[in-house]
């Protein structure tokens, strides 16, 4: 399959948002269908990865990276009409350890052990696509590796 040129303002927003969200180039690429080469230019010229080491080593970069997987769980959600009373209370309960990391007193790891935790069981209960999950496992794990690199 032909890859699109993927050359717009808008692609380009995307691709920094998931990286500083925690995807990788191959990741970007695929879901923009962008060449990966592309998606390295637009990461090396940006500045991406000092970006995202520097948000994720600061506490509130970390949640705030939790915060928009968590949205986009949630937009997933609302567009499969699958948000009901349990994934809304699961949803408010990972928001609220999210806030807990943007609160001042907080021990980083725990919180985003605990967050991380709740997302992944919550993702095994309503996912039943093996490699979303695994997308997800993936994510997970290397959101804790920069999350320990930072440390």
């Amino acid at each position: 399959m032909a890859r699109r040129q993927a050359q717009s303002p808008a692609d380009r927003a995307n691709a920094r948002r998931m990286y500083l969200a925690g995807a990788d180039v191959t990741q970007i690429a695929a879901a923009l269908e962008a060449s990966p080469a592309q998606v390295e230019a637009w990461k090396a010229t940006g500045a991406w990865s000092a970006r995202r080491q520097h948000r994720l080593a600061d506490p509130r970069g970390a949640a705030q990276a939790l915060r928009e997987l968590l949205g986009q769980r949630v937009e997933e959600l609302l567009a499969h009409d699958a948000l009901d009373a349990a994934a809304a209370d699961e949803l408010a309960k990972i928001g609220a350890v999210v806030a807990k990391l943007e609160g001042c007193g907080y021990d980083l790891k725990a919180a985003a052990v605990e967050v991380a935790e709740r997302l992944a069981d919550f993702a095994a209960g309503r996912e039943s696509d093996v490699a979303r999950l695994a997308w997800l496992a993936d994510l997970l794990d290397a959101f804790f590796l920069d999350l320990a690199q930072g440390a």
